[in-house]
């Protein structure tokens, strides 16, 4: 059996053996290579379909049980409704057919996939219209049609969560499997036994929009800073860089004490960033999972986010895995992010439960073998590896090999 997964992948999070510098950049979003690789540990063959804009033609690069399909992606496909990226996408996938595929996303990596015979699980990880309301421009607009495209289109669909679950209608719910995300296996190896907290603490979003509310935690800082004057606040992610939009905020409202400017940094550095820092601030207004939280809860970071942030709520557990507050009053941030780093018995309880809490309901094992469970409901047979999956001793030494290259 070999799956087909289409999404954007990060190709240097592959635990493949390939030279990363002979790689183009691509449309990249780290789960997706998480669960490419989940499925390689369990022995399976896989296709990864992705897309970049720095390639003249389609690339098909191979190692192992692993090929990974590059279409071509032009600036602004806005505007062209995605059409040029949509068919070169599906003419990639038809020249490299898999036996069944997942979709990240509901967009044109799934769009494509459904334009061929190929059975495909579309994936559904936002909710379009809730991103429309929150950012509302043309580009995003776009990506709602395609969406409500897709959405009717497939006849199998997955839900990150009850939140994204719940935003469906009657009858799209009807054809949808919930299946939260995950984190990896490998996240626990990136753990330094050696970390030292930071005096500060740190939010990581992509984008400066009403949705990530960065604004709002801004003026928060400002309130935090009073009380805890040498505390700082990295700000890591797309428009959090230096001169970013970010920081063109802060300088317009005289905010700019104490906060550190990051922007985009690579995986690892950003998982580093998280583990050493005092507590996770994340002030979005909506989210349909929340990666980083449980990232966070992994690394042993306590965590705030929104008590009406979409999936947030059951995420932390409703308060027990991390704290809840109101997103939209710098006040009632402040306070929470306060609460714990004033109280060490709370602190350490925060860190206890939030990672039990993750490594029962979000771990790799619990998430991929609902997958192929679903997998094997869809195709309407066992799903068979190619090879026999690798023992949790030969995954770690596999992992550690990885992370070493």
């Amino acid at each position: 059996m070999t799956i087909g997964v289409s999404g954007p992948i990060d190709l240097k999070l592959l635990e493949w053996d390939v030279n990363s510098n002979d790689l183009p950049t691509t449309n990249a979003f780290p789960l997706t290579s998480h669960f490419i690789n989940g499925l390689l540990r369990r022995g399976f063959k896989v296709i990864g379909y992705t897309s970049s804009g720095e390639i003249d033609e389609p690339r098909v690069i191979s190692s192992g049980n692993l090929t990974i399909c590059i279409s071509r992606h032009k600036p602004q496909p806005g505007r062209r409704f995605f059409k040029f990226e949509v068919e070169d996408l599906r003419k990639t996938i038809e020249a490299n057919p898999a036996d069944v595929i997942c979709a990240l996303w509901s967009y044109e990596y799934a769009w494509a996939p459904l334009k061929t015979k190929i059975p495909t699980i579309v994936h559904l990880h936002d909710v379009a219209f809730q991103i429309l309301l929150k950012i509302p421009d043309m580009f995003r607009l776009v990506r709602w049609m395609i969406n409500y495209i897709v959405v009717h289109k497939a006849t199998h669909l997955v839900a990150n969560s009850v939140y994204t679950f719940n935003q469906l209608g009657r009858r799209t719910r009807k054809k949808t499997r919930v299946i939260d995300n995950f984190y990896p296996y490998n996240l626990k190896q990136r753990l330094s036994a050696s970390a030292i907290k930071g005096n500060y603490i740190i939010t990581v979003a992509q984008g400066f929009t009403k949705r990530k509310n960065i604004e709002t935690a801004i003026h928060a800082f400002s309130i935090l800073r009073k009380q805890y004057p040498e505390l700082e606040y990295y700000l890591v992610g797309v428009d959090s860089e230096k001169g970013g939009l970010a920081e063109q905020y802060a300088q317009a409202h005289n905010l700019t004490d104490g906060i550190r400017f990051i922007g985009p940094l690579p995986y690892g550095e950003v998982f580093e960033l998280i583990q050493k820092a005092q507590l996770l601030l994340h002030p979005s207004r909506e989210e349909s999972f929340g990666m980083v939280l449980l990232e966070a809860m992994v690394a042993q970071t306590p965590v705030v986010g929104g008590k009406k942030s979409g999936y947030i709520p059951h995420l932390l557990d409703y308060g027990k895995a991390g704290l809840l507050c109101d997103v939209e009053s710098p006040e009632s941030i402040a306070a929470e992010v306060s609460k714990v780093l004033s109280n060490e018995t709370l602190y350490k309880e925060l860190v206890r439960e939030g990672y039990k809490f993750a490594e029962g309901n979000f771990s790799e094992d619990v998430i991929i073998n609902k997958h192929l469970a679903y997998l094997s409901e869809v195709m309407g047979k066992p799903i068979v590896p190619l090879t026999k999956s690798a023992s949790s001793s030969e995954r770690r030494n596999l992992i550690s090999n990885s992370l070493q290259t």
